[in-house]
Order: C-alpha cells, then structure tokens, then sequence
C-alpha cells in the first residue's frame, strides 16, 4: 500500500508530464460545457415554461443568469455547513479506550 506522499508525488509528475496536452484539453471541455449548459437552461426555459405559462424564450446570457440566481439562492450556505460538518464529524470522534468500558467506579 502506498502512503499519501508516494500518491502525491505520482500525481504530480502525471500533471508535469501531460500538462502540455491536458490544459488545452480542459479548457476545451470547459468552454463545451459552459456553452451546452447555458442553451440547455435556454432550451429547457422554452420547452417548459413557454408551453405552460406562455412565457417568452430566453437567452444564452439571461439562462446562465438563471443558473447564477439559483446557485445563490439555493446552495450558498449548503456548501459550507457541509463541509464543517464533515470536517467537524472526522475531528471530532470519541475517544475509545483500548481496555475497554469501565463497568464500576
């Protein structure tokens, strides 16, 4: 089994070795997604909304708008009390003795 460091280290010299490749890659990826998601919402606005309350269509820039306001208002302290609620669970775990429970005194 390998420690953390040894894992670490591998890791890094993926990166070094692929960088030259790999950052283009993500951005590439990146930039797809960011396009397909905004005109997916767009689409998605239309499809549902137009249809069932005669909404106008919307878009690309007001559905990223949309995907913005609803990250701010639904998930903006979600993040938060969950991550220090995990940090809080692994650091803060009893105590067990090895000699196990005391039955008297």
């Amino acid at each position: 089994m390998t420690t953390h460091e040894e894992r670490r280290a591998t890791r890094r010299l993926f990166v070094r070795r692929n960088f030259f490749w790999l950052f283009p890659l993500g951005a590439v990826v990146g930039t797809g997604l960011f396009i397909g998601f905004g005109f997916l919402v767009a689409w998605l606005w239309r499809v549902t909304l137009g249809d069932i309350f005669g909404l106008k269509p919307i878009s690309f820039w007001q559905a990223w708008g949309l995907v913005l306001l609803s990250q701010i208002l639904f998930k903006a302290n979600m993040q938060r009390s969950v991550a220090a609620g995990r940090v809080h669970r692994r650091h803060c775990e009893p105590a067990v003795d090895p000699a196990g429970p005391s039955l008297g005194a």
